[in-house]
């Protein structure tokens, strides 16, 4: 089925028709355009009894260096990812083997001139640090572009198509983020990027959002339309954060869609590096989760559940996953402050708030001037779905009863999406090894599903298998709130829960300089397709591991 017939049809019927698509492939970052991360064909990583034997199968060091920010897709026997370095690459699924890269050997790699800061901050030499996405026969990614006639090459950026075979430029974009000055803070240029946001295709277009390089200083958020036969800008759609000449509300994450309609969470727009803005802008759409008209970028609506005096920047970064469950169709995310929300896709109210902290505020707000701390936390994971579960990294109850923000960055929470009030959100909690509590908000990758088998990748080069509870018998015990012994979890208010089974711990052959994460990049996805798992690390290095 393809994208062309998504678009030819009509309201829920698109998020339901695209789980038609059986795919084992993994064609897009977290999956789909629903950004559910659940592979749901059955093969042998989603066999418990399989599992245990995974292994890596083969390993491919890019001839361009660089590290890898980005996770892969894989579609038809292919494996497509950007590097640091600036080249895109193809690899055979099989045997890790180069099939192309793009720019090719010898050519100038997609890296802007503009190198202020340093690593993955810098304003326009990021390289290729989102994942791709697919489109008739082709790819579709995003990265500077050295083209020193546009922002005198400083890496103003760019969508690019490439044939999926040969890795034939089919056409670039219109620039869609610019980058007019490499002065650090500076507020007379423009530091856009579009590093950290993965394209997303629905129908013919193609969407990318907007945001900035480490707050030197926060941009006017974005979502930019492109079309995806042609690579033009779209007049018919905008959205911006904030009104012209403020600032703030940048889209950090890829968008999500039903087909119809946009979805996608927005950043800080207080304060940053440098200074904070001294009167709120009118309209504020920072720190939501927004649902726009995929036509034109008209907002539908609006959750802010952090107020604009309660903004200590808490990017809203972990993106948006449509979470199709019994109870509702439903839009899943958590806030970089810790806190996890389900939230009602047709009208924007909050159905529940993880961990429930004001029973009696209406949708799920916090009051001004409350005590909770909204700082810059670093919960930056998209969600995975399965079912009603919703599986994430989140603060979690301990935030709220020891006032440790860091409580949950070594664990995933899986949550009950339907259930009828707090007591039975948590459906389990594991602490996942090999993830170091030092490393705050990037100790984990972003959690991948198949077949109730949650797959994740750790700061500490480990890929970890855990089977919920309903897949392999839990024979151990947590409180829903960590900080709780289970002796005391009852009389505290809280309940006993599954801790899951760890049925396969893998450690990467280059695990001491594969910190999956680094404080590089928002993704790392463990992707999963044709009965194997990919991985991309930022030390360098695609592996394949498969039982």
């Amino acid at each position: 089925m393809s994208h062309r017939v998504f678009a030819s049809a009509a309201g829920l019927a698109f998020a339901f028709g695209l789980l038609g698509c059986a795919s084992s492939d993994w064609p897009n970052y977290r999956f789909d355009g629903l950004r559910e991360a659940n592979q749901r064909a059955a093969t042998p990583v989603s066999d418990p009894s399989k599992v245990p034997t995974l292994a890596v199968r083969w390993t491919f060091d890019p001839p361009g260096g660089g590290s890898f920010r980005a996770s892969p897709i894989i579609v038809n026997g292919r494996v497509f990812i950007g590097s640091s370095s600036g080249y895109f690459y193809a690899l055979d699924a099989a045997t890790g083997n180069l099939l192309w890269q793009y720019p090719t050997a010898g050519q100038p790699p997609l890296l802007g001139s503009c190198t202020a800061g340093s690593g993955p901050q810098t304003f326009g030499s990021y390289g290729i640090a989102s994942s791709a996405a697919t489109y008739f026969g082709s790819v579709i990614f995003g990265a500077p572009d050295p083209d020193p006639t546009v922002d005198h090459g400083n890496g103003s950026a760019r969508l690019f198509e490439l044939d999926q075979g040969t890795g034939a430029l089919i056409w670039k974009s219109d620039v869609v983020a610019h980058v007019t000055g490499c002065t650090p803070d500076s507020t007379t240029e423009l530091h856009e990027r579009i590093a950290n946001s993965a394209p997303l295709v629905a129908g013919r277009t193609v969407y990318v959002g907007v945001h900035d390089s480490a707050d030197n200083p926060i941009q006017q958020g974005k979502v930019i339309a492109i079309s995806a036969d042609t690579g033009s800008l779209s007049s018919n759609f905008q959205f911006a954060a904030t009104q012209t000449g403020t600032r703030g509300g940048g889209v950090w994450n890829g968008a999500a869609t039903d087909l119809v309609n946009v979805y996608f969470t927005t950043g800080n727009t207080r304060c940053w590096n440098g200074g904070c803005q001294s009167t709120q802008p009118n309209p504020n759409y920072g720190l939501s989760m927004m649902k726009v008209d995929g036509g034109s970028g008209a907002v539908a609506w609006q959750f802010q559940p952090v107020p604009y005096d309660l903004d200590q920047d808490p990017d809203w970064a972990a993106g948006a996953a449509v979470h199709i469950a019994s109870c509702d169709l439903m839009i899943g995310s958590v806030q970089k402050d810790g806190w996890a929300y389900g939230v009602d896709a047709a009208t924007g109210q909050c159905r529940w708030q993880f961990p429930q902290t004001e029973p009696t505020q209406s949708n799920c707000a916090f009051p001004s001037g409350g005590p909770q701390d909204h700082g810059d936390t670093d919960y930056n994971r998209p969600a995975a779905t399965w079912g009603d579960v919703l599986v994430l990294t989140s603060g979690g109850r301990a935030m709220v009863s020891t006032s440790n923000s860091a409580a949950g960055f070594t664990y995933l929470h899986a949550l009950n999406a339907c259930a009828p009030d707090d007591n039975g959100r948590v459906r389990w909690i594991a602490q996942v090894p090999h993830a170091s509590s030092g490393a705050g908000g990037y100790a984990l990758g972003a959690p991948t599903v198949t077949g109730g088998i949650v797959y994740v990748l750790t700061d500490q080069g480990h890929v970890v298998a855990l089977a919920d509870p309903s897949i392999v018998a839990s024979t151990a015990s947590v409180c829903s709130d960590i900080s709780v012994p289970v002796a005391n979890c009852s009389t505290l208010g809280n309940s006993v829960v599954p801790s899951p089974t760890v049925i396969a711990d893998v450690a990467l052959p280059d695990a001491s300089s594969d910190a999956a994460t680094g404080g590089a990049g928002l993704r790392n996805e463990v992707a999963i397709a044709g009965g194997r798992l990919f991985v991309a690390t930022a030390g360098g290095h695609v592996y394949m591991l498969s039982p």
